[in-house]
C-alpha cells in the first residue's frame, strides 16, 4: 500500500508519474537517487519532458492516489 504523500520526498519510493505532455508514465531520474534531492532531475523517458519539483511532487501525490485505489483487498 503507497505510503502517506511526505513533502519531502526524502521518504518515498521512485514511482512513476504521468507526463503532462504525452501521457506516459516512464520516468527518468538524474543527478541524484532521490527524486526529492536538490540535483535531481525528473523526466519523462519517452518525450524528453523535465517536470519542476513542486509538479513532481503534485503529480506523485495524483499518482500515489491512483495506486491506492488499485489496491485488492481487505477495505
Amino acid at each position: 500500500m503507497p505510503r502517506s504523500f511526505d513533502p519531502s520526498l526524502m521518504s518515498l519510493d521512485v514511482v512513476p508519474v504521468r507526463c503532462p505532455r504525452c501521457g506516459e508514465a516512464q520516468n527518468t531520474l538524474d543527478g541524484a537517487t532521490d527524486p526529492g534531492a536538490a540535483a535531481a532531475r525528473v523526466g519523462c523517458m519517452v518525450c524528453g519532458y523535465t517536470f519542476e519539483p513542486l509538479e513532481y511532487r503534485r503529480l506523485l501525490d495524483a499518482r500515489l492516489l491512483e495506486l491506492q485505489r488499485l489496491a485488492i483487498g481487505s477495505a
